[in-house]
């Protein structure tokens, strides 16, 4: 599989963008949900605008310019949102958040699945490009 730089550094902003709206939507609805698992998310608020879509808006960045310094950052950041979606998964597992009502089961699997998905992306393209 090849995938152009740009390609990814678009897929990267998007990315980006989309963990930026699941705060917004956490914050509007975060009274639905248990209160331990609200409080071990609000753990990850600044980590993940910060540093995950930081990461990646500077990757995508470098991406785009050819600068020789995309191909770490596009690593940080897969293995960063690797580790989040693994993170998150154990929470959910512990806390049952798979099991409780079908459709948050699925979001919180699809979520995690995607995290785990694009952040291998991510390193396996970065490790290609070394």
């Amino acid at each position: 599989m090849n995938i152009s730089p740009k390609k990814l550094a678009w897929t990267q902003r998007a990315a980006a963008l989309a963990i930026i709206a699941f705060w917004i939507s956490f914050w509007a609805n975060h009274n639905q949900l248990p209160q331990n698992v609200v409080d071990f998310e609000w753990c990850f608020l600044v980590p993940d605008i910060l540093w995950i879509s930081g990461v990646f808006a500077l990757a995508s960045h470098w991406l785009i310019a050819r600068d020789p310094r995309a191909g770490i950052a596009t690593a940080v950041g897969g293995s960063s949102l690797a580790y989040l979606g693994l993170l998150d998964a154990a929470c959910n597992f512990r806390h049952g958040q798979y099991t409780g009502s079908f459709s948050r089961g699925a979001l919180n699997a699809v979520i995690n699945i995607a995290c785990l998905l694009f952040g291998c992306a991510n390193i396996w393209y970065a490790a290609r490009r070394t």
